[in-house]
């Protein structure tokens, strides 16, 4: 097995052309097909052509044919009407009717006798009484005429005269004109008069390459042909060409009487006639179109010819470069002759020279990479579908470890059991075409039994017969980086002193126990175990000794519990016991109880015993909480219970009093998360006052949160919640964005204040702290001299070393630095000899006492120590005059209570201000 490497004949096999010979022949014979075709279709068009304008032609002399015989018909039926008006006023003329009626009849015939053979007259008549009877009648065709008459005033004397009347015994359509005529004592009559349409009537309509016929119900019953076509049935409704015996006819209809007892059609039929013959114009075309042929020859025959020479050498010129794997000059000379002419075949020249240079360049190429994979750490590998090896590379083998000899047939054998069925369901898929790529980790199985992960990657491959489909691999070594994620991820769930699950792993246990919990109806236990007075170890024996003994202890506790306990370390000396899978509270009281015993077993550090002494509290689920966030709340309150019932002992949270504030204290907290994250704590401020004058000089920023529920929630209340929840970093946040937006107003309303902000322990080591109080005041272009940052007494003395550190960079940075609640904790002169602060402010229960002779020494003691370091001293909880004034004899600087104003929200504070400082 060996990597694969592309064939010259790959690429001759793909840009090989048709020799010089099978050139000329296809280009001879597809000449002859097309002349083939185009004779054929060329014929066909032609004749189409040629057959389209004569029928054109044709209907269009039939509509004007139409045209004249409809324009000829209104003018004949004008006539008639005319003459018939000529008729009626030679009789009113003549006064046929003057005075006798009988010789007025017999006058009438005298006169109808002499219109007899008068062109233009009228042959045959009636004479129509008052009452529309006939009273007279002329000519051969009348007596039919007058029954009919007759008959029809019988059934309707006011009904309408016919237009037409058809004379059955010669045949003979009559057109009826009417006129009105006077009959002198017999008073108004009127004048029927019969028209012939016979054959002479049609041929002065027809035009002289037609015929006209005037058709009856289907009949022809007169023709301007004569009498040959008459009784011959005839379709009148059809229009358009149709076929007439051994003729074919363009026919038109005309419809002249819409009477359902006499429809009359006159119709036009023209003969349709061909100019020229079919063989005749099919000849000519052909010969049109073999010469048009000849000269396509002529033309292109030259230049096919130098066309197919071009590429035949093209042709050669590729094949040797797939058998020789070389270019020689004569092939190079070839290329040149191929590329004479400026055109696309020019251009194939071309490319074909520039692709045989790049398959040269490249062979070069793919060698040096062929040699530089093998000393690489990949392996590369193609696969059949059942696994079998097809090819693989040096790096491969230096994977697996194996010799090319030793190698099996299929990849499975050289995979860690565990990771073999895996690796080959995913093959499966790709080959299924379920995925298209594929990407992972496994296990190898080595001789040497050393322990390698590698990451591979595989595509699908092309389907090589016989084989079948195929895959392409890379695979490599990632040992190492594997088991630095491994490391690494440890440390993002475990804590570095006690290798014990952090709060992240602790929290997903939680989760995980609670919902298997729910499922299977049974309960869980979650203990908080802090170690009392830890603190004194540290500050007497040093922190290397209390990591000491923070390591036995867990060690000890871990050993003590369960297989699917969790003993996790919350931070400091904080501890949490996850039990799962308990069926009640006993359960959890005897393992507790076996943490106890552990707990108060001595502990033995570097030569020196300590004895542990501790507090716990417990919560169950679902009891006491029903979700991993009030589960630890109630185990740490619970745990307090425990320290305020005299430390070293457990306690549950069922056991406690006053469940009713409990549960208050249980929304409370659950409701100040959800305040935090929609920024429902607000900053009110409480003003500071110069002793001396009483003028506002700068105020307090507190924090102040009103529940929809309880309304006002105390600080004293929020404040611990929060601490204990990991959220004062967070309020303390929300109060300080507040306060700089706050300050930045006030001072561009010419307002110059300094705002006092209390800091807590989490904000005051936070890495980046100082620099962020920078950035947001250089925002707003605020100097840091304008804030003093407040911290109590047992902060500052805390970690004393490093919290000085701290102070002394916020005091290089400009803040002011304020000791709060200064009396209440165990400060040393030592350590405020050391403490960079330039203020001391007195907590309210010193205060509250200075008229008390004892609190009044203790006060003066204070402002003593005070002006001893240079530092200004703030009296907090002033509510009334007297004891304003008394402080402020004593040298206290600045006051600061309900007396010269409660907390308030900006907008009062900022009212307040304008009111000169007084109360409202």
């Amino acid at each position: 097995m060996s990597l694969w490497k592309p064939s010259s004949r790959e690429f001759s096999s793909t840009i090989q052309m048709a020799t010089g010979k099978s050139l000329r022949r296809q280009l001879a014979l597809r000449l002859l097909l097309v002349f083939m075709l185009v004779a054929v279709m060329g014929n066909v068009v032609v004749f189409s052509a040629y057959q389209g304008l004569l029928w054109s032609s044709q209907k269009a002399s039939a509509d004007d044919a139409m045209t004249q015989v409809r324009a000829g018909f209104e003018q004949a039926q004008k006539d008639w009407a005319r003459n018939a008006r000529e008729v009626k006023s030679e009789v009113d003329f003549m006064r046929i009717f003057a005075d006798d009626v009988e010789h007025g009849w017999l006058r009438l015939r005298a006169y109808f006798a002499t219109l007899e053979g008068t062109v233009g007259k009228f042959q045959a008549g009636l004479v129509l009484g008052p009452d529309g009877q006939p009273r007279f009648q002329f000519g051969q065709d009348s007596t039919g005429l007058s029954r009919l008459v007759t008959a029809q005033s019988a059934r309707a004397p006011q009904a309408a005269l016919p237009a037409w009347y058809f004379s059955p015994e010669p045949r003979l359509v009559h057109a009826l004109v009417q006129e009105p005529i006077w009959l002198g004592p017999l008073g108004q009559g009127r004048l029927l008069l019969m028209q012939p349409i016979d054959t002479a009537a049609l041929r002065a309509l027809a035009p002289p390459d037609a015929r006209l016929l005037l058709v009856m119900d289907g009949q022809i019953v007169a023709s301007s042909a004569g009498t040959t076509d008459r009784g011959r049935a005839l379709d009148a409704s059809q229009s358009g060409r149709r076929q007439e015996g051994d003729e074919t006819v363009e026919q038109r209809s005309l419809l002249v009487s819409q009477d359902r007892a006499l429809p009359l059609h006159l119709v036009l039929q023209q003969t349709v006639r061909s100019p020229l013959s079919t063989p005749w114009v099919l000849g000519v075309s052909t010969i049109m179109l073999v010469m048009l042929t000849l000269l396509l020859w002529v033309v292109i025959g030259r230049w096919a010819t130098r066309m197919t020479r071009r590429v035949a050498l093209l042709s050669r010129v590729t094949n040797l470069f797939g058998v020789q794997h070389q270019i020689t000059p004569q092939m190079e000379k070839d290329l040149e002759l191929a590329a004479s002419s400026p055109d696309e075949i020019a251009e194939v020249a071309h490319s074909c020279r520039d692709l045989m240079h790049n398959v040269l360049v490249y062979d070069e190429e793919h060698f040096a990479y062929v040699q530089t994979l093998d000393i690489l750490e990949e392996g590369v590998v193609e696969l059949a579908e059942d696994g079998t090896y097809l090819r693989a590379s040096p790096g491969w083998l230096r994977l697996t470890g194996r010799s090319r000899n030793d190698l099996d047939e299929r990849i499975y054998s050289s995979l860690h059991p565990s990771d073999r069925d895996t690796l080959q369901l995913q093959l499966e898929e790709l080959f299924s075409g379920t995925k298209t790529s594929l990407s992972g980790r496994i296990r190898l199985q080595r001789p040497d039994a050393k322990d390698v992960w590698i990451e591979y990657r595989f595509v699908k491959g092309e389907v090589r017969a016989p084989i079948g489909p195929t895959v392409r691999g890379v695979l490599r070594d990632i040992t190492q980086s594997y088991q630095l994620e491994k490391h690494i991820t440890h440390m993002a769930l475990h804590d570095a002193l006690t290798e014990l699950p952090n709060r992240v792993l602790l929290e997903d246990r939680t989760k995980v126990a609670l919902r298997m919990a729910q499922r299977s109806g049974k309960r869980v236990a979650l203990g908080f175990l802090d170690l009392d007075h830890f603190k004194n170890v540290n500050d007497q024996h040093g922190h290397k000794v209390g990591d000491g003994m923070l390591v036995a202890l867990a060690r000890n506790l871990r050993k003590a519990l369960r297989a699917g306990d969790t003993l996790a370390r919350w931070g400091g000396d904080e501890f949490v016991v996850l039990l799962p899978d308990l069926t009640g509270r006993d359960n959890a009281t005897e393992v507790m109880n076996k943490l106890a015993a552990v707990c108060r077993q001595p502990l033995v550090i570097e030569g020196n015993e300590f004895n542990v002494t501790f507090s716990m509290g417990v919560a169950l689920f679902p009891d006491d909480a029903n979700s991993t966030e009030t589960l630890l709340s109630h185990a740490d309150r619970a745990m307090f219970f425990a320290k305020d019932q005299g430390r070293n002992t457990v306690r549950f949270y069922g056991d406690m009093e006053n469940p009713e504030q409990d549960l208050k204290d249980l929304y409370i907290q659950n409701r100040l998360a959800t305040a935090i994250k929609e920024n429902q704590i607000q900053t009110w401020f409480q003003p500071i006052v110069d002793a001396q004058t009483h003028a506002v000089v700068g105020c307090e920023a507190l924090a102040r949160w009103h529940e929809e529920t309880y309304g006002w929630v105390s600080p004293t209340t929020f404040i611990p919640m929060a601490e204990s929840l990991g959220l004062i970093r967070e309020i303390g946040h929300q109060v300080w964005t507040q306060t700089v937006d706050q300050l930045h107003v006030w001072r561009q309303m010419g307002l110059d204040l300094k705002v006092s902000v209390n800091v807590s322990r989490r904000q005051l080591f936070g890495a980046s702290f100082t620099a962020d109080l920078l950035d947001d005041l250089d925002h707003l272009a605020i100097p840091s001299s304008a804030v003093d940052l407040e911290i109590t007494e047992s902060l500052a003395m805390e970690d004393a070393e490093h919290t000085t550190a701290r102070l002394l960079e916020l005091t290089h940075a400009g803040f002011g630095i304020a000791i709060d609640d200064f009396g209440t904790g165990y400060s040393s002169l030592s350590q405020l000899h050391d403490m960079p602060a330039t203020r001391l402010k007195i907590d309210i229960s010193f205060v509250r006492r200075v008229h008390s002779e004892q609190g009044a020494q203790l006060i003066q003691a204070m402002v003593k120590i005070a002006s001893v370091f240079h530092l200004q001293i703030v009296a907090e909880g002033v509510e009334d005059a007297a004891t304003a004034e008394t402080l402020r004899q004593m040298g206290v600087h600045q006051l600061q209570g309900y007396h010269f104003g409660r907390p308030m929200s900006a907008a009062d504070f900022l009212a307040h201000l304008q009111r000169g400082g007084q109360k409202g």
